[in-house]
């Protein structure tokens, strides 16, 4: 073709689009023989239609007579880029999970018979909408949402049992489906058959039960049938709204009741156990056999525990200071069997079987060994799956690695985006519940980043290396690649930690500031030393030959044990950061998707979600006070805003309660509530709940001061002596008028200069129902009054709230945060002198129907609510909420703050009804 011909061609290529005649093509033919004049036809193009447009765009260029193009056809453009690069399949998982995310959000439970069919119309819509060529995008969006709903609804509809009504004491029988070390004893999860006075159609198919005390020398084992009396519970709802819901994972685990059992569990005949079950027995055999294996090689150590965890996936037997040192270092991804295990397992296999197949010249030249020896690491991968026990990132990485081991056998590209959202496919069809699940978000968050980062990288240095002149000697390649493969190392460590940081804040509320050092020095011993090994020994297990392999192992443990406490030591409060905001968690998920998965010169918007997290985090508050599901704990703020817990520091409990709040576990023993901020007798407990340092009214809304100038309380209560009652309010709760006890304390006439006229009044006045303040007592007679309720036996009063005047006035303190009084109520006989004179009411038991208390918190709005979470504010500040009418936040003021007034925002943990949320 000539030069001029060239030419011509080109200038029938319009601005941006694709030529007439793509290169290669053959022209078009009219007239043929199976039509007319009007039936033109073309052959098909041999040239792809993105290479052909690439050519076009570059001839136009060179001709100089390339228009410039708009932005809305640069999008577009560069949207076919992005579809051309399989990219097409990661935005068609991400419309299905946000199906599946809408459909755990909807208010009420649908119905399978309307969704399956909206389902169906939307793809025929799709369908029909992409032969005419126009619309098909947005139902295609449309249909795939629609797939999310469906999905979890059916799953919900396939999984749904019957769970506990109450908790009972019951002789259950049934097969072990699961046992569980853990450090307390042995939990059994067990297949029920019958359970005693519980009908067919109450007897929960599973249940939970933990074994007390030391473990039994003779457990049962998986599969064996057995019977036991046990205390059984509904499962435990979230401690915290947000927080981890182990009844939504009962759920979908099918597990009815959980509890403890009050003996040991004895071995019964119920017949043969179910196929799924026995299949069940034999890998949990096999996984216990090595195990078992691996302790007499290593003994009971923190290695042969690590060791066990990394190959049968067993983590119950790792001392739980390794664990913590382990995530403080940014290393508890090695104690999860995912993608890194799954690749250095499997890659072990394939390079030793590719070498081994090289060996010999014939299989060279007559056959692929490169697709057998991924067939090979195919079936291994398989393999370690199977005994790993198959959590979602164990999972996921299958897959993963089965799509590369695939693409090696069929000679493709493996490792791409596209694969990652077949994963996502896959998972999320059979179990849609796993979006929620930590592990699938951390593990998916992480490879998307990872694939992303490295195809634009590789890009990159492909690009580079046409310009560059390639390195000779080799001397400078061995350099050259070992501080590739170190800065690979580093850069993989930053990526993933930067893709999965606010992911793992979130749920666990902290962070690892030091993951990179911690994985710049561990993980060339983890890929260089424990995986491989760890190969070999289960290789060579069956031979009786693993003893080696097993030390080689230990002795590369130990090693990666001893650099995460000296990185645990490096880091502050062990990473503890506090309970992050969810809108800006999902801004900055967000911001991550834009910026993997946006066509190419458009990932800069990326940073309009980012800087909205950082608005989002920057007004996020955390709780003022907590109400626990069974309302017998509470954790609320002193007046200087530290928030403590009116029980024990120690437990399950408190501990994500205070870690929630950014509390290390080195400093739970300081916050529990001291005594002069709770008083207690055989019915109630008063607290004082206040808000965050500088909230509330200004001090113009106090009394003014009176009487003599203002002393500073001392350091610490005395022992003997209960604090002044320092409110009006207070002074009325310093003595229950009950049977047994003393009449309550009269307090003397009102002195000062509002004696003359209109006696002063609490803002209580201003409820509907509240009763005015008992006048204060006077200077003269405060000692007396403080001695008579100190010296009768079970009195109780406020508690105290800062320094005070003479004459019991308030002192600065009250000018401050003002404060709400709380009633964490016992005894039903507490509930009639409480509800007049308290704001807040809380307790296990149900208030009667007049309690005119601010908010009541009572056993049946626990049991519809779960745990709650209450944020207050000032009236002209506004609280957020998800608050249902019923409990917006009120304006009215608080009867125990001097003068000012609290509006309180009440969270609940369950604030809609669907199947898997406590009954």
């Amino acid at each position: 073709m000539s030069r001029a011909s060239e030419g011509d061609e080109d200038r029938q290529v319009p601005p941006g689009g694709l030529p007439e005649a793509l290169p290669g093509a053959l022209p078009e033919r009219q007239g043929s023989r199976g039509g007319g004049r009007g039936d033109p036809r073309r052959w098909p193009a041999l040239a792809s239609p993105p290479l052909a447009a690439l050519l076009a765009r570059r001839r136009a260029a060179r001709a100089g007579w390339h228009e410039e193009e708009g932005a809305g056809t640069r999008f577009a453009a560069a949207c076919r880029e992005s579809l051309a690069q399989g990219r097409g399949l990661a935005f068609a998982a991400l419309a299905f999970s946000l199906g599946i995310a809408a459909y755990f959000r909807l208010p009420a439970e649908p119905q399978v018979l309307v969704v399956a069919p909206a389902t169906l119309l939307a793809w025929a819509g799709w369908r029909l909408a992409g032969r005419r060529g126009a619309g098909a995008l947005p139902l295609l969006v449309l249909a795939l949402v629609l797939s999310g709903l469906l999905a979890g609804t059916a799953r919900t509809a396939l999984v749904a049992a019957p769970v506990i009504d109450r908790a009972r004491s019951l002789t259950v029988s049934g097969f072990v489906e699961e046992v569980e070390r853990t450090g307390r004893g042995v939990r059994l999860v067990l297949q029920v058959v019958s359970a005693e006075r519980l009908a067919a159609e109450a007897t929960p198919r599973r249940v939970r039960v933990s074994l007390r005390g030391a473990a039994p020398t003779d457990l049962p084992r998986v599969g064996e049938a057995v019977t036991l009396r046990a205390r059984l519970a509904p499962p435990a709802p979230a401690v915290m709204p947000g927080g981890y819901d182990f009844a939504f994972r009962a759920f979908f685990d099918g597990i009815g009741a959980s509890g403890f059992a009050f003996g040991a569990p004895r071995r019964i005949d119920l017949g043969p156990a179910p196929l799924a079950l026995r299949a069940k027995a034999e890998v949990a055999g096999l996984r216990q056999a090595i195990a078992a294996r691996i302790l007499a090689a290593l003994g009971e150590t923190p290695a042969a525990a690590l060791a066990i965890a990394l190959i049968t996936g067993d983590r119950s037997l790792i001392p739980e200071p390794v664990t913590e040192a382990l995530r403080t270092a940014g290393l508890a991804h090695i104690l999860a069997i995912s993608g890194l295990h799954m690749a250095l397992f499997a890659g072990s296999v394939f390079f030793v079987v590719r070498a081994a197949l090289a060996l010999s010249p014939r299989l060279v030249h007559g056959a692929r060994i490169e697709a057998v020896a991924a067939l090979a690491a195919l079936l291994a991968a398989a393999f370690y799956l199977t005994i790993s026990g198959g959590s979602i990132a164990t999972q996921r990485a299958f897959l993963m690695i089965a799509l590369v081991l695939a693409g090696r056998i069929f000679a493709r590209r493996a490792l791409t985006l596209r694969n990652v959202a077949i994963a996502v496919f896959v998972i999320l069809a059979v179990m849609p519940e796993a979006l929620l699940d930590p592990g699938f978000q951390m593990s998916f968050a992480a490879v998307i980043a990872l694939v992303a980062a490295y195809e634009e990288l590789t890009r990159r240095r492909l690009a580079r290396e046409q310009r560059a002149l390639p390195r000779r000697g080799l001397l400078p390649r061995a350099t050259a690649g070992a501080m590739g493969w170190i800065w690979g190392l580093l850069l993989t460590s930053l990526i993933a930690g930067v893709a999965t940081g606010a992911i793992g804040a979130y749920h666990f509320h902290r962070i690892a500031p030091l993951g990179p050092l911690g994985n710049l020095l561990a993980m060339p011993v983890v890929t260089l030393v424990v995986m491989p090994f760890a190969a070999l020994s289960l290789l060579l297990l069956p031979f009786g030959l693993e003893l080696l392999p097993l030390l080689a192992m230990g002795a590369g443990v130990d090693q990666v044990v001893a650099m995460a406490q000296w990185v645990k030591e490096l880091t502050p409060e062990d990473g503890v950061i506090g309970a992050p905001s969810l809108a800006g968690t999902l801004a900055v998920v967000a911001a991550g998707l834009t910026a993997c998965l946006a066509p190419r010169g458009y990932r800069r918007a990326a940073l309009v979600p980012l800087a909205a997290s950082v608005l989002f985090y920057a007004g996020h508050r955390q709780p003022d006070m907590l109400v626990s599901a069974n309302g017998g704990t509470l954790a609320l703020r002193d007046a200087a805003g530290v928030l403590r817990v009116s029980g024990r520091t120690s437990g399950f409990l408190p501990e994500v309660w205070l870690r929630a709040e950014g509390v290390g576990v080195r400093h739970h023993r300081e916050r529990r509530i001291a005594r002069a901020d709770m008083r207690c007798d055989d019915t109630a407990c008063l607290l004082r709940a206040h808000g965050p340092p500088g909230l509330g009214p200004p001090a113009a809304h106090a009394p003014p001061a009176q009487g003599r100038p203002i002393q500073d309380p001392p350091a610490q209560t005395p022992p003997i002596q209960d604090p002044p009652i320092q409110t009006p309010h207070a002074q009325g709760l310093a003595k229950r008028d009950r049977p047994g006890q003393a009449p309550p304390l009269q307090a003397p006439p009102l002195q000062g200069p509002h004696a003359q006229g209109q006696p002063e009044t609490s803002p209580a006045a201003q409820v509907p129902g509240a009763q005015t303040s008992v006048p204060q007592v006077p200077a003269a007679q405060t000692s007396a009054a403080q001695t008579s309720v100190a010296q009768v036996p079970g009195a109780r009063h406020a508690p105290a709230d800062g320094p005070t005047e003479a004459g019991g006035r308030p002192g600065p303190a009250a000018q401050g945060p003002p404060a709400l009084l709380v009633s964490l109520v016992r005894d039903s006989a507490a509930f009639e002198e409480d509800c007049r004179k308290v704001d807040i009411i809380v307790s296990a038991l149900n208030a009667p129907p007049g309690c005119r208390a601010r908010l009541v918190i009572d056993g049946a709005r626990l049991a519809r609510e779960g745990a709650v979470a209450l944020t207050f504010g000032a009236p002209d500040i506004p609280v957020a909420s998800r608050s249902t009418p019923a409990q917006a936040p009120s304006a009215a003021p608080s009867p125990s703050s001097a003068g000012g007034a609290l509006a309180v925002a009440v969270r609940p943990s369950y604030g809609l009804r669907r199947p898997w949320m406590p009954k």
